[in-house]
C-alpha cells in the first residue's frame, strides 16, 4: 500500500446493543426463577417479601439497555400471574406498571452516575450506589405498594409496615444481588472471581460462614439477633481479603444461608424483616470495606507508577546528558560527509548524489534521535509538552513507512486507513509519534510471531471531539489476566526491549488528557484516544 486509504463507513448504531432474543429469554427465565425461589414470609394478602433479588436483575437489564422496559413490565406481570395473583388481578396490573417504572427511573439514575455497567471501585462509587438504591427503593416501595392499597390488594390500616417491607425487600436485594451481577458481567470482576475462587482462604471463609450461620440459626428465633454479628466475620474477611468480589460473593452466601434457614424453620415474618434489615447493613459494610481495598490497592499502583515515571525522568536526564555528545559529533561527521560527497561528484558522477542522500538521511535521523531525548528528558523531568496543532493522519503516514521495511522483513501487511475530514489535534507531535510508533512496532512484533497470516491493521477515525486509533494485529492476543500489569513497566519478553514502552506511552497519552487502553481477545487490539482541543479546553 503506497499510502492511507479512506476508511469504510460504518453501519448506523440500532442502540439495541446486544438485546437479542436470548438475551430477553434469559431475563425472564433468570427473573421468575428469582421470584419463585425469593417467595418467601410474604405480607398477608400481598406478593411483599423480605428479599427481592430479581429487582437487581431489572435494574441491570434497563441500565444496559433502556428500551426494554416494557419486557421487565411484562415479566412482572407473568410473575404475578404464577403466583396465583395474591391481590386483586387490576391491582396486581397497576402495581406491576409502576414497579417497572419506578424500576427504570432507578437505572437511568444507576446508568448517569455509574455507567451503563455500574463500577464500584471506590468509596465514593460506593456512596452514590447506596444513595441510589436507597432512593429508588422508596420510590418504588411507594410505586408498587400505593395502587395494592388504593384497590384493596393490601390493607390499607397497615400501609407503614407495607411501604417499609417493600423498602427493605428490594433494598437487600438490590445491595446483595447487584453486585454479584456486577461480578458477572464485566470481564475483569469474572477473572477475580476466578482468582478468588482458586485460593484455599476463600473456602476458609466459606466454611466460616457456614458456621456462623449454624451458630446463628441453630438457636430459638428470638435469640438469632443476638449472635448475628457472628455473620459479619466471614463478610469481613472477604471484603478485606478479596476487595468488591469478595465482599459481594460472601454477602451473597450469607444471604442464601439465611433464606435456607428461613425456609427450614419457623419464623414469623417480623422477625424475617428484621434479618433482612441486619442483612442490609452486612452488605453494605462490605461494599464499604472492599471497595476502600480496592481503591488503597489503586492508590498503591498510582505511586509505583510515579515512582516508575522519576525513575524515567532520570534516566532520560542521564541518557540526554550522555547523548548529547555522541549526537553532536554524528551530526558533524554527517555534515562532513554531505562536503566530501561533494568534492567526489566530479570524479564520481554516478555515487555523488546517492552518498549526499545517505548523508542526509543521517542528519535528519541524528536530529530527529536528539529532538525525541530532549522531548522525553523534559516530560519525565517537568512533565513539558509543546502543544500545536498536527495533523494525525500525516503523522500515522510518517510512522506507517518508516516501519514498512522493518514489517516487509517480518511478513508483515500493514494496512493503514484515516477517515476524511479529521481536524488536527492540539498535541506534543514528538512525544506522540513516539506512542505510535510503540503501538505500531509492537503490533508488528506481535503479528510476526502469530500463527495465523501475518496483519497489522490501523484506523484513525473520529470520536466526538477527540480521534481515535485503533491498532489490531493478527497476534495471539492478550488474556484477561494480563490486562491490570499490561501497562505497568515490567522486564520485556522481547531481546533488546526495557519493559517500559507501553509505560510511557500511556503516560504521555495521559499528560494529553486522552486513553490508552487494550482490550483481551484471540488478536492484540489497542486503542488510543486523543482529543482534538487542547488539555484541559473543555
Amino acid at each position: 500500500m503506497a499510502g492511507l486509504a479512506p476508511a469504510p463507513s460504518r453501519p448506523a448504531d440500532s442502540g439495541l446493543g446486544d438485546a437479542s432474543a436470548a438475551v430477553a429469554a434469559g431475563f425472564v427465565v433468570l427473573y421468575l426463577l428469582l421470584d419463585w425461589a425469593s417467595f418467601v414470609q410474604p405480607m398477608r394478602g400481598t406478593s411483599i417479601t423480605p428479599w427481592n433479588p430479581q429487582a437487581a436483575l431489572a435494574v441491570a437489564l434497563l441500565a444496559r439497555q433502556p428500551r426494554r422496559w416494557w419486557l421487565v413490565a411484562a415479566t412482572l406481570v407473568l410473575a404475578a400471574a404464577m403466583r396465583g395473583w395474591p391481590s386483586p388481578p387490576l391491582a396486581e396490573l397497576l402495581a406491576a406498571a409502576a414497579l417497572s417504572a419506578a424500576y427504570g427511573a432507578l437505572a437511568l439514575a444507576v446508568r448517569h452516575w455509574l455507567g451503563a455497567l455500574p463500577v464500584i471501585t471506590t468509596r465514593r462509587d460506593f456512596i452514590v450506589f447506596l444513595l441510589l438504591v436507597a432512593a429508588g427503593c422508596a420510590l418504588a416501595a411507594l410505586m408498587f405498594v400505593g395502587p395494592l392499597i388504593a384497590l384493596g390488594g393490601a390493607p390499607a390500616d397497615r400501609w407503614a409496615t407495607a411501604l417499609l417491607r417493600s423498602w427493605v425487600g428490594d433494598a437487600v436485594g438490590l445491595i446483595v444481588m447487584l453486585p454479584v451481577l456486577i461480578a458477572l458481567c464485566s470481564a475483569a470482576r469474572r477473572f477475580e472471581t476466578r482468582a478468588m475462587l482458586a485460593t484455599l482462604e476463600w473456602w476458609l471463609i466459606a466454611a466460616l460462614a457456614l458456621l456462623a450461620a449454624w451458630s446463628v440459626f441453630g438457636r430459638a428465633p428470638q435469640d438469632q439477633f443476638k449472635f448475628f454479628y457472628l455473620l459479619f466475620l466471614p463478610v469481613a474477611w472477604a471484603a478485606a481479603r478479596f476487595g468488591f468480589v469478595g465482599a459481594a460473593w460472601s454477602a451473597a452466601l450469607v444471604q442464601l444461608l439465611l433464606i435456607l434457614a428461613v425456609q427450614s424453620s419457623s419464623h414469623a415474618p417480623p422477625t424475617v424483616f428484621d434479618l433482612q434489615m441486619l442483612m442490609c447493613a452486612l452488605g453494605a459494610m462490605g461494599l464499604l470495606l472492599g471497595t476502600t481495598v480496592d481503591e488503597r490497592e489503586q492508590s498503591e499502583r498510582a505511586l509505583r507508577a510515579s515512582l516508575h515515571l522519576a525513575a524515567a525522568g532520570d534516566m532520560a536526564a542521564a541518557l540526554a546528558h550522555e547523548l548529547n555528545q555522541p549526537l553532536t559529533a554524528l551530526r558533524s561527521y554527517a555534515r562532513s560527509l554531505q562536503l566530501l560527497a561533494e568534492r567526489a561528484a566530479p570524479s564520481a558522477p554516478a555515487d555523488g548524489p546517492r552518498l549526499d542522500q545517505v548523508a542526509g538521511n543521517l542528519v535528519h535521523e541524528a536530529n530527529r534521535a536528539g529532538e525525541v531525548v530532549r522531548r522525553l528528558k523534559d516530560f519525565f523531568r517537568h512533565r513539558a509538552t509543546e502543544l500545536q496543532p498536527a495533523d494525525l493522519g500525516e503523522l500515522l503516514r510518517e510512522v506507517v513507512e518508516s516501519q514498512r521495511p522493518r514489517a516487509e522483513a517480518a511478513g508483515v501487511r500493514i494496512d493503514a486507513s484515516v477517515e476524511p475530514g479529521l481536524p488536527p489535534a492540539w498535541v506534543d507531535r514528538v512525544q506522540i509519534e513516539v506512542v505510535i510508533r510503540n503501538l505500531v512496532a509492537n503490533a508488528v512484533d506481535a503479528a510476526a510471531g502469530g500463527a495465523r497470516a501475518a496483519r497489522v491493521t490501523l484506523r484513525l477515525t473520529p470520536a466526538g471531539k477527540a480521534a481515535l486509533l485503533e491498532v489490531d494485529d493478527s497476534g495471539r492476543g492478550i488474556a484477561p489476566e494480563d490486562l491490570p500489569g499490561l501497562f505497568e513497566s515490567r522486564p520485556s519478553s522481547k531481546p533488546g526491549g526495557m519493559g517500559i514502552g507501553l509505560f510511557i506511552s500511556r503516560a504521555i497519552v495521559e499528560s494529553h488528557d486522552g486513553r490508552l487502553w487494550a482490550e483481551a481477545g484471540a488478536a492484540g487490539r489497542f486503542r488510543l484516544l486523543l482529543p482534538l482541543n487542547p488539555p484541559g479546553d473543555d
